[in-house]
């Protein structure tokens, strides 16, 4: 079997596994997008799941069934980046399939090309944990800036890849846009581990990449009923805990900071969200409401 082909069935299996599944139903599905394996291959492939991705799929003695736990580290970036990767897969065989392809996909309009040859570079940069000093040129200012990067992360936020990190002559980590990077080089230096450490701790209750209010808050949101049934299956972050969900609607509340990000999150839902607490964030959404309804 291909290496496209391994892929493939990786990301079947934890499709399936999203929803406790036996044996039979993993092979069923499987089967059912053209994959036919033998017994030994599917158990091979849950191991390998396991190793390769470090995903583990829990099986229960009690249900007969294989599901894959929600607190599994590392599966909000698995899943996506193993996407990908087939989606690559199967358009990356030849210029031919990818132009044969596009009549029948519809993609958002977006940078995300901009700055993609500097992903490769920069992840290399972040597992070796090696010091880089980067060209940078701000959307706000037509002057390059060099700033000597210690980089963590790469994070993706609405179609655009950003690469998080410590800078020297900056108190607090900072993100650059990958499209408005210029050019950089490694320089050799190495930084300790604590520094990925602090720079994880840093964005870890922060939706998208702005940081600089600085601080979490509990955060309680009110979603109508439908818009509930999107917020739960794709939660606004890690922190999302349901509070309530009835014919009334749900109730989530994270643990985030209320930077720009959020406030963009929840005006682009209008009416479907009610913000809750804390009231300085609900007064600002309904404030920036108020300018809307005052320029129509």
């Amino acid at each position: 079997m291909s290496f496209q082909g391994k892929l493939k069935r990786y990301l079947l299996v934890l499709e399936r596994v999203h929803r406790p599944a036996t044996f039979a139903q993993l092979r069923d599905h499987l089967e059912q997008h053209g994959f036919p394996i033998s017994v030994r291959t599917l158990q091979r492939d849950i191991e390998q799941v396991r190793v390769e991705l470090g995903l583990e799929i829990v099986y229960d003695r009690d249900t007969n069934t294989y599901s894959l736990p929600d607190a599994t580290d590392g599966r909000t970036t698995v899943m996506p980046l193993l996407e990908r990767a087939v989606l690559g897969q199967l358009l990356g065989a030849s210029g031919e399939a990818i132009r044969k392809a596009a009549p029948h996909v519809v993609m958002e309009r977006s940078g995300t090309l901009q700055g993609m040859g500097h992903w490769a570079g920069l992840l290399r940069a972040i597992q070796e944990r090696q010091a880089v000093d980067v060209r940078y040129q701000r959307f706000q200012s037509d002057a390059e800036q060099t700033i000597r990067l210690r980089p963590v992360l790469l994070k993706e936020y609405r179609a655009r890849w950003y690469v998080l990190g410590g800078a020297e002559g900056y108190p607090v980590p900072i993100s650059l846009g990958l499209d408005r990077i210029l050019d950089f080089r490694t320089t050799g230096k190495r930084f300790p581990e604590k520094e990925r450490e602090a720079v994880e701790a840093y964005y870890a209750h922060v939706i998208g990449v702005d940081a600089t209010p600085g601080k979490a808050e509990r955060v309680v949101l009110r979603f109508t009923p439908l818009q509930g049934h999107y917020v739960l299956a794709l939660p606004l972050h890690a922190s999302q805990r349901v509070l309530r969900n009835d014919a009334d609607g749900c109730v989530v509340e994270l643990f985030v900071m209320p930077n720009i990000e959020l406030r963009q999150e929840l005006l682009s839902l209008g009416s479907a969200v009610e913000v809750l607490e804390p009231e300085s964030l609900a007064e600002a959404i309904r404030n920036e409401h108020g300018k809307v309804g005052g320029m129509m």
